[in-house]
């Protein structure tokens, strides 16, 4: 897990198809994803496993997630954030459980099971109180993820959604290729000369 929370570092594009099977409209949107991970010794790491009655020592490292809003400056707030932490099973490293100081669907500490596929493909079960909710996510690229996930209650599957997810470059990065792009187009940075 420390190894795919790594690779996810950095913000990312999310493109989002949700998909209601029940009676309210699909949604379709964009959001930034924020990805930072962490090591043991991170303080957030005592503080969920007292809320979940789990021992710190378990834990090997984790992340803090942020959903913001891309249209809106200054976004990012508690209420869009989450912190998981990895609790990686000794006998098989593919495998372990993920505590989250409030899950997806239900804003409570929660505790899921993930399981890496030979491939790569992380999948991730939580059992809410009224429901289950199974999230699938994999590399296309270096820069690309792509992320699917449903929500099942005892009387069937009520929610799907897809997401394409598209690295976002940081701002040294950016500085970068504007740099390479004043070398390539030197005239397209200059002012246009006014009308005679």
């Amino acid at each position: 897990m420390a190894a795919f929370l790594a690779a996810s570092a950095g913000t990312w594009l999310t493109r989002r198809a949700v998909h209601h099977l029940d009676h309210q409209d699909d949604e379709a949107g964009d959001s930034n994803l924020t990805i930072e991970p962490f090591d043991r010794s991170d303080g957030a790491v005592q503080s969920i496993c007292e809320s979940l009655g789990v021992a710190s020592s378990q834990v090997s490292g984790g992340a803090r997630f942020w959903w913001e809003s891309n249209l809106k400056e200054n976004s990012r707030g508690d209420e869009n954030a989450a912190v998981l932490l990895d609790v990686a099973d000794l006998a098989n490293p593919r495998r372990g459980f993920l505590l989250r100081d409030k899950g997806y669907i239900e804003k409570q500490p929660v505790i899921s099971n993930y399981c890496f596929a030979e491939d790569g493909l992380l999948t991730i079960t939580t059992r809410y109180d009224t429901n289950v909710g199974v999230e699938r996510c994999w590399f296309v690229s270096e820069g690309v993820r792509i992320r699917v996930s449903s929500i099942q209650f005892l009387d069937g599957i009520s929610m799907t959604t897809y997401c394409t997810e598209l690295r976002c470059p940081n701002g040294a990065e950016l500085e970068a290729i504007g740099a390479t792009a004043r070398q390539r187009f030197p005239h397209a940075s200059q002012p246009l000369a006014a009308d005679s």
